[in-house]
C-alpha cells in the first residue's frame, strides 16, 4: 500500500507541477503579447483610427440630417425646380434625400480633413 500511495502523491505532485509550468508559460507568452501590442506608438495609431473611425460616422449623421434640411428647403422655396429634378432625374424623394445626403456627407468629410490638415501646420 505504501508503494501505491507514494506513486498517488508524485502523480498529483507532477500533475502539479506541470499545470503551475503551464499557467506561468502561458502568463509570460500574454505579458509578451501585451508589451508588443501597448508601446505608445501602437496605442497613438489605434486612438488616431478610433477617431477617424468617430468622425466618419459623425459625418454620416450629419450629412444624412443636412440632406433631409436640404430637402424640406428645396420643398419649400423651389418646389418646381426639385419637382423637376425628381422627375428628370431620381424618379423618387427618397433618391432626392439619399442624393442630396451624399453630397453633404462629402461636403462635410472633406471640411472635416481639411481643418484636420490645418491644424498639422
Amino acid at each position: 500500500m505504501a508503494v501505491g500511495e507514494i506513486f498517488k502523491k508524485l502523480e498529483k505532485q507532477v500533475e502539479l507541477d506541470l499545470h503551475n509550468r503551464a499557467m506561468r508559460t502561458s502568463l509570460d507568452a500574454k505579458t509578451k503579447i501585451y508589451n508588443n501590442l501597448s508601446t505608445p506608438e501602437i496605442l497613438f495609431k489605434k486612438k488616431q483610427i478610433a477617431k477617424e473611425i468617430l468622425w466618419f460616422f459623425a459625418a454620416l449623421c450629419i450629412g444624412f440630417l443636412m440632406g433631409y434640411l436640404f430637402f424640406e428647403l428645396f420643398a419649400i422655396l423651389l418646389p418646381d425646380i426639385k419637382n423637376e429634378i425628381i422627375s428628370i432625374y431620381l424618379h423618387s424623394n427618397m433618391n432626392f434625400i439619399y442624393a442630396l445626403s451624399i453630397v453633404c456627407f462629402i461636403g462635410v468629410y472633406v471640411s472635416r480633413l481639411v481643418v484636420w490638415s490645418l491644424n498639422l501646420f
